[in-house]
Order: C-alpha cells, then structure tokens, then sequence
C-alpha cells in the first residue's frame, strides 16, 4: 500500500513541479516580451527625458522601479495563491507546505534573473540616443 501511494503522490509531486515551472517560465516570457515590445514607444519618451537634463543613472532607476512593479505583482498574487491553492491538498496530503521553500526559492532566483534581463535589454533599447 505505501509503494502505491508513493508511485501516486510522487508523480503528483512530479506534475506539480513540472506544470509549476513551466507556468512560471509562460508567464515570465510572457511578461518580457509584452514590456520588451512598448519599449520602441516609450524610447521616445526617455529620449525627452534624456534631453530635458534628467541624469542617466535617474532614468536606469526609473526603468528598474517601474519594471520591478511590472515583475513584482504578478509574482506576490502567484506566491498567495500557492499558499491558499495549497489548502486544497490538505486531504490528500499531510503537510501540504512541507518543503515549500525549495520551490518558491526557485521560484525567486528564475523570476529574478528574467527581471534582470529585461531590464538590460529594456535601458539597451530606450537609452541608445
């Protein structure tokens, strides 16, 4: 009986894991190319900008806020309702938060490196002059 519940719930844990990803990696390119594709519009603004006066390191911190707020609610909103999905499993599983921080610390370092690199392509696009 327990190999059978460990096949079971370990392919659960599988699909999980597996559909988990690759949600995140949807919604992370998603996300990258949507904002990777206003930024020819936006080029002009930060040109006007850029000729106002307006230092560069202001306007790279300006990109980062703007784009961390673009990345960061779409992250908090999947993070709560992982941990309110996971009431779900409650009756099949014991501790359905066992181990919760292996994924969202994955979660964190993929989510952040596609922040990082839209934003570089973002400030190689808008700030060429």
């Amino acid at each position: 009986m327990y190999q059978l519940y460990l096949g079971l719930f370990g392919g659960l844990a599988f699909m999980g894991y597996f559909l988990g990803l690759a949600f995140l990696a949807m919604l992370a390119s998603t996300l990258m190319f949507k904002i990777l594709a206003g930024a020819d519009y936006d080029k002009g603004r930060y040109h006007m900008l850029n000729r106002m006066g307006v230092r560069p390191s202001l306007l790279k911190k300006s990109i980062r806020s703007e784009l961390a707020v673009l990345f960061g609610l779409p992250a908090v909103l999947g993070v709560v309702h992982v941990l309110f999905g996971l009431q779900m499993f409650k009756v099949l599983l014991i501790d359905p938060y066992n181990g919760i921080l292996i994924p969202f610390v994955a979660f964190i370092v993929i989510y952040l490196i596609y922040y990082v690199i839209t934003v570089w392509l973002y400030e190689k696009i808008v700030m060429t002059d």
